[in-house]
């Protein structure tokens, strides 16, 4: 099967605790991914809400040192470049910034994170930062988080509305010139936790055409924490229902969060395709887990 991953976090979990990508007991490694025919995967590089300035820039600077290594010295792990052909087998990787803190409040940080090669970022983690407010937070999109945006647009790099809270979420939907994408955020009328989104959310997206990550959390796939494959099609299918059909994409969370035991490894994401596939047929299932999010980044970003 072919997949397509807007967000892990597995690099800053094998970066801290000293293990390798290709084989590792985390949620996600490369060998663990070998079964898939087309592998596509964004790496996040996680910057804690307790590094701001100059040590958020250092943070982003050891996990991509990481990943260059791992680059190096992994042979089926490549940078994604949808003009190349895909071999069965191997990782395709973006990379990605959770957390606009990385730049330490120096606009020309996103020209050279776009020179490193970095493809989407999310303007917060959780609390607020020189750019705007997360989603524990209170503050909105500041002039610098502005300047951020359009900047990002013009060098093509994706804007990720991820862990925004509201305010900022709509202060960046009018900023904004170009689709942006949720990476990996859920439906928050089937499960309310703040982190997920309004319909109105959902819809804003879907009318410029963006994309959604669909979230594997337990806490922002139901509200009892009690997830499963038939909780993660109540939220497709409510995305779906809202001019998803063309947007709704898969990020994980791999490594970054608590998941259900039925989709807790990224080999068990062949299960999860069986169940789309009995559930929403062939076509939307490839749309959701691949072709969607390859037809968005090969229009916006290469």
């Amino acid at each position: 099967m072919n997949y397509f991953d807007l967000h892990c976090d597995t690099v800053y979990e094998c970066s801290t605790k000293g293990k390798a990508l290709y084989d590792n007991d985390l949620q996600l490694s490369l060998k663990k991914g070998e079964g898939f025919d087309a592998w596509v995967q964004t790496f996040a590089f996680w910057i804690d809400d307790r590094f701001r300035g100059e040590d958020a820039y250092r943070e982003f600077l050891r996990e991509r040192a990481f990943f260059t290594e791992a680059l190096e010295q992994e042979e089926q792990l490549h940078l994604y470049d949808p003009q190349k052909p895909m071999l069965a087998g191997h990782c395709y990787a973006i990379p990605s910034v959770e957390g606009g803190a990385a730049l330490g409040g120096k606009l020309s940080r996103v020209q050279e994170f776009s020179h490193m090669g970095i493809k989407l970022m999310t303007l917060t983690w959780n609390g607020d930062n020189e750019l705007a407010g997360g989603a524990l937070g209170s503050s909105g999109l500041t002039e610098f988080g502005k300047q951020t945006v359009a900047e990002m647009e013009r060098l093509r790099m994706l804007v990720d509305v991820s862990h925004l809270n509201d305010q900022s979420f709509w202060q960046v939907e009018r900023a904004a010139k170009r689709p942006f994408v949720a990476s990996h955020s859920n439906a928050r009328s089937v499960c309310g936790h703040r982190r997920n989104l309004t319909d109105d959310m959902i819809r804003a997206i879907s009318e410029r055409g963006g994309l959604i990550g669909l979230n594997f959390y337990v806490d922002f796939l139901s509200d009892d924490k009690q997830a499963d494959f038939a909780q993660m099609l109540r939220h497709m299918e409510h995305i779906l229902a809202l001019g998803g059909e063309g947007v709704l994409a898969v990020g994980s969370d791999f490594d970054g969060a608590a998941l259900p035991g039925c989709i807790n490894s990224v080999e068990k994401i062949e299960k999860l395709g069986q169940v789309m596939v009995q559930y929403f047929g062939e076509p939307l299932a490839g749309r959701i887990l691949f072709d969607n999010a390859r037809a968005f980044y090969q229009k916006f970003v290469f």
